[in-house]
């Protein structure tokens, strides 16, 4: 991990996190409410695979990413990996104040995000009352979000949680039909998420390509050729 400042091993041990990336922060947020949390925010920047903190660390800070993904995940007993979310570029994650990790965050590729001293925010929050209000606006998001993710497992097919997944990375990045967005996870992330394996991952994507559903110009990259009908496939809601 770099910093931009001299940090403690509080700071490495990072975010806060609930288990799931804040959903729609970056435009439910006002930009005086942005500003405020970047004065007291940290940059930080981590490579591929780095432990950003670990299931039972302390907990201090919460985060905003700026570019690359973070992985929330849980390593189970048997060497089995359980993925329960991705923090995306202008997603936040870790406003939930908990006293320690329930989840280990890992970069999923170079990754930099902004880190927030919980103290800081909650000094914040009382100061800007309205601010308090709109992060509790996302954090209820952010619940409705895991219902949603709970919903797609029991219910979806492998090609409907693929897509579905794809629209997801697409409308957080603004793409339009044909747009060339970054994939900034591997399959055995995707798979991990999905529940799915990777030979199923590989085979949809593939299946994808060939019924010109999206376009794969590089590996960690795709396009979705129509958006509204994707959408349509898979009773996308917003």
């Amino acid at each position: 991990m770099k910093s931009d400042q001299n940090l403690g091993k509080a700071s490495r041990a990072a975010v806060a996190s609930s288990g799931h990336g804040d959903k729609g922060a970056q435009t439910e947020l006002a930009q005086d409410d942005i500003e405020a949390l970047d004065k007291i925010g940290i940059k930080l920047r981590f490579a591929r695979n780095e432990t950003i903190f670990s299931e039972g660390d302390e907990a201090a800070f919460s985060y905003r990413v700026v570019s690359g993904a973070i992985r929330l995940c849980k390593h189970l007993v048997d060497g089995r990996r359980q993925i329960s979310d991705f923090v995306l570029p202008g997603d936040y994650c870790g406003f939930l104040h908990l006293e320690r990790h329930r989840f280990t965050a890992e970069a999923t590729s170079d990754l930099e995000v902004i880190a927030y001293p919980h103290r800081q925010v909650e000094a914040l929050g009382e100061n800007m009352p309205s601010m308090r209000r709109r992060l509790n606006d996302f954090l209820s998001r952010r619940l409705m979000g895991v219902q949603d993710h709970l919903i797609m497992l029991g219910r979806q097919t492998a090609k409907e949680r693929v897509l579905n997944f794809l629209l997801r990375l697409a409308t957080n990045a603004g793409a339009e039909n044909g747009e060339v967005v970054s994939l900034p996870m591997n399959r055995q992330d995707m798979a991990d998420y999905l529940g799915l394996t990777i030979e199923t991952v590989s085979r949809v994507m593939t299946d994808l390509k060939r019924s010109h559903v999206v376009t794969l110009p590089e590996l960690h990259e795709f396009a979705i050729n129509d958006m509204e009908s994707a959408r349509e496939t898979v009773g996308w809601q917003e």
